[in-house]
């Protein structure tokens, strides 16, 4: 499966309840009360009319917000999913059922099918609500701040230790008494760890896998102060 990045806020890129239809919840719930249980995967029906939720409210699971996609179409779409407040995730939805998984946080997110080949649609709302307190927040205690993405060639290698990665990633952003921790999902596909100063988080740090036990520092984004 593969998923690529849609948008990356210019300056900061910040992450981010109803009720459903009485159907049969697309994903497993723990809960003892079936009345308010929470299925763990959202329910996408891609048809020629747009985009429908048979599931409006979720839950995240370890690794992120799991959708299972529905394309009644009769060809493929286009699925995306977009934080309102920066960041987004999409991949191609062939015809038939296929999933995806986003690392997007809990709160309100638009998912919306498309053609591939005509204009964008506007999606559906999706309630993520992490009722199991899986998510610790990636949001900037700052107003203004950079992005910067790193590449690399294909034989790069990274470190084995995240934490030394996401480290290397900040290089003299990170200060005595910092404290860098993961942040995210615990069980992302996409490590991502967060900088903490004073209780305040000013950076973020996104890992990249090199295929050879390695990790590399990816995405970083920060507080301004942090590039003076």
């Amino acid at each position: 499966m593969k998923v690529f990045l849609l948008a990356i806020a210019a300056a900061l890129c910040l992450p981010a309840c109803g009720a459903g239809e009485e159907a049969e919840p697309a994903g497993s719930t723990e809960s003892s009360d079936p009345k308010t249980a929470l299925p763990d995967i959202a329910l996408v029906v891609c048809d020629p009319t747009g985009t429908r939720l048979a599931t409006p409210t979720v839950k995240p699971q370890p690794d992120g917000v799991h959708l299972q996609i529905e394309n009644d179409t009769g060809s493929e779409r286009s699925i995306s999913v977009l934080d309102p407040q920066g960041g987004g995730m999409g991949q191609g939805a062939p015809v038939g059922r296929s999933e995806l998984v986003v690392d997007l946080g809990p709160g309100t997110l638009e998912v919306a099918c498309a053609d591939p080949r005509a204009d964008a649609k506007s999606g559906s709302l999706l309630e993520v609500v992490d009722e199991d307190g899986l998510w610790i927040s990636t949001k900037l205690d700052c107003t203004v701040g950079f992005s910067g993405v790193s590449d690399y060639a294909p034989d790069a290698r990274g470190d084995a230790d995240r934490l030394t990665a996401a480290r290397d990633g900040l290089g003299s952003y990170t200060q005595p008494g910092d404290v860098l921790e993961p942040a995210g999902y615990p069980e992302a596909e996409t490590p991502l760890y967060r900088l903490v100063r004073g209780g305040e988080v000013l950076a973020t740090v996104n890992l990249l896998d090199d295929g050879a036990g390695g990790w590399l520092p990816s995405t970083v984004n920060g507080c301004s102060s942090l590039s003076d």
